[in-house]
């Protein structure tokens, strides 16, 4: 007679022999994932949901010490549990859920030497997705060359992928899963090898969704996807190439694939945060909601105004517009370290400047984030490559008073830079300081172990409208490809024409809603900000949020329909990201709350690019739809705010 018992939401089976093929179910049923070995021995595993194949079967297995742990293998006892949790999150929602069925399948290598290794295969299976890992036990120095892991695609899918994996910030675009290009053709007239940053999000033929990347990234080289023929994509690890030293058990990120029917489940799934380690108690007692962390917006120093946004006379006019717009932070970018923009004028002391730039701040209700570059040479004071000088630079923010650091320029995500992000992150929780990262890899969950980790970049976001323009299916794709595995510091709402480039103001303005990030950054003019029809907007408009849906109507790539509720109050925006005008339609009739919504304003389209028509309205129409003609790169949203209390009766 078998027996098991549930403790603290997770259920735990008995081990049990198991022979290959080993599947393992959602919670639902409804999604599989399976193991099994090919005709050459060769661990595979392969995952269906609805009945239909979501992924082929392809091999899997790291590479250890010259061996692929994949190759000539037997699958053993397998141990079974579930999962049943949830957990606060910051963004887009206010908890996440851990559901899933989890198995760990004892595999056996044999080598060709004739050594038997023995490892674990782990297996966790949502109800919207599966991942596995591999966990290898051992001790001392083990070399680690990669995987020989792999996805084999529906040919017949569409995928949609950018092609940076250094800063990870190039724009997304489609192809069939048959026709990725394995080389293309470079800016020198090069041909180079193809390699794609996930996340990548596929388009299954039946409609439905599907997101590839990884989960829990620590300890290893960071993965990038390779075409590899047909429409199979292999595991590369670019920026160790040749391997990379490991010390103690080995346990690598998991490999995810997040299932969803509709562009609102792939936007609400919590499968890469689920996947995570929960935050180490003593540095957060309150887990994600420690009272020194606190999400806000803030005026960034360098955006629009350069390096001479540095400059130390400008830092007190800085905080004075942050008041005025209703920031809770100002971003202190490059120059505070240097000569010529001020902070060592006179023989001054630029952690004396900042720590009375910190006390005029706080005087009025504003923290201050100080920039600094990872990498030596920037030309703004040495970098931050040695522990000491992490140490150093983190501690003394600490001693200053700063609320948050700013840390750029890494360009890699090797095994030794992912150390280096982590290391940032637990120091910088000692010393009670928000992270946000720049020129940085895609986030793999990591706010759910480190919640001091408030956003990244990792995103061709709209600093380049400073030079260029953003292709409009690149917006379109944003929030169900980069923006569905983590926050991203996108840099939405300029507001002056010269930086509208292919946009409108009212997309700009409804780009708000759709990019926002729990540290939200205005890159145009404080000034801009003031004299703008859409002040209100930007004094008032949350940068987190208790609920967020996609509706109809949203198309990837085309057309992004998105409402978000904080409180009692919805905002709902659409964005046209296609070459010609399109009608949307915004329907909020089924969202919770809105009957009871008293007043709308409308932030629509004027009779130029550069113009936002404001519409106010006492009470929002009985039938709760909207519909809107855009122009190609045109926006809208509606806030709606419920009635007010009614006055207390006299007595």
């Amino acid at each position: 007679m078998s027996m098991s018992f549930r403790l603290f939401g997770i259920w735990v089976l008995p081990l049990m022999a198991m022979a290959a093929p080993v599947r393992v179910e959602s919670p639902d049923s409804r999604v599989q994932l399976t193991l099994d070995t090919d005709a050459a021995g060769h661990l595979v595993y392969a995952v269906a949901s609805d009945g239909r194949v979501r992924l082929h079967p392809a091999p899997a297995g790291a590479k250890v010490d010259g061996v692929d742990l994949g190759a000539g293998v037997e699958l053993g006892e397998v141990s079974r549990r579930g999962i049943d949790e949830t957990f606060a999150w910051r963004g887009n929602k206010t908890s996440a859920r851990n559901r899933c069925q989890v198995a760990e399948v004892r595999v056996r290598t044999r080598t060709p030497e004739g050594r038997t290794v023995a490892w674990v295969l782990e297996a966790r299976v949502f109800d919207d997705g599966a991942a596995f890992r591999y966990r290898i036990p051992g001790a001392g120095t083990r070399r680690i060359a990669g995987e020989s892991t792999a996805w084999e695609l529906p040919a017949d899918a569409t995928l949609w992928f950018q092609t940076s994996t250094t800063s990870y910030e190039e724009a997304y675009r489609p192809a069939r899963a048959d026709a990725i290009p394995a080389e293309e053709t470079d800016k020198k007239g090069q041909k180079r090898p193809v390699f794609l940053g996930p996340p990548a999000t596929l388009v299954y033929a039946d409609g439905t969704y599907g997101l590839l990347s990884e989960a829990a990234l620590r300890r290893y080289s960071g993965l990038s996807l390779r075409p590899a023929g047909g429409a199979r994509l292999a595991a590369a690890f670019r920026d160790d190439a040749n391997g990379w030293n490991h010390e103690g058990e080995i346990v690598s990120p998991w490999r995810v694939l997040v299932l969803a029917r509709d562009l609102d489940g792939l936007v609400n799934s919590d499968v890469i945060p689920a996947l995570c380690d929960p935050p180490d108690a003593g540095l957060f007692p309150e887990g994600m909601n420690v009272p020194w962390i606190k999400p806000g917006k803030s005026i960034c120093t360098w955006m629009v105004f350069g390096n001479d946004g540095g400059a130390w006379e400008k830092q007190k006019w800085f905080v004075d517009q942050c008041v005025a717009i209703g920031c809770e932070y100002l971003l202190v970018d490059g120059g505070w370290q240097s000569e010529k923009w001020g902070w060592l004028k006179g023989g001054g002391d630029p952690w004396a400047r900042l720590a009375e730039l910190v006390a005029y701040g706080r005087e009025r209700g504003v923290g201050i984030l100080l920039w600094h570059a990872y990498k030596d040479n920037r030309n703004d004071g040495p970098g931050l490559t040695t522990h000491e000088a992490r140490e150093r630079f983190l501690r003394r923010c600490g001693e200053a008073g700063v609320a948050g650091v700013k840390i750029d320029f890494f360009d890699a995500e090797s095994r030794a830079l992912v150390d280096v992000r982590e290391e940032i992150l637990r120091v910088a929780a000692h010393h009670r300081l928000a992270v946000n990262f720049h020129g940085v890899n895609k986030p793999t969950g990591e706010p759910r172990t480190w919640p001091n980790e408030v956003t990244r970049e990792g995103i061709r976001e709209q600093e380049y409208l400073l030079w260029t323009e953003l292709p409009l299916p690149h917006y379109g794709a944003l929030p169900f490809t980069r923006m569905a595995a983590g926050h991203a510091d996108f840099l939405p709402g300029f507001v002056r024409a010269h930086y509208l480039k292919n946009t409108t103001l009212a997309f700009q303005l409804a780009s708000i809603v759709v990019y926002s990030t729990p540290f939200l950054c205005w890159p145009d003019h404080p000034e801009a900000y003031l004299q703008s029809a859409a002040l209100p907007l930007v004094r008032s408009v949350p940068v987190t949020w208790d609920e967020t849906r996609v509706l109809p109507g949203s198309v990837l790539g085309e057309t992004v329909v998105m409402a978000r509720r904080k409180g009692a109050q919805w905002y709902v925006a659409a964005l046209n990201c296609r070459s010609e005008p399109a009608t949307v339609n915004l329907d909020w009739s089924r969202l919770p709350g809105v009957e009871t919504a008293a007043e709308m304003t409308v932030y629509r389209e004027g009779d130029r690019p550069v113009s936002c028509r404001v519409e106010e309205r006492l009470r929002a129409p009985s039938e709760r739809r909207l519909a809107a003609t855009l122009p190609p790169g045109g926006g809208i949203l509606v806030h709606l705010n419920p009635p007010p209390p009614p006055p207390p009766l006299k007595k």
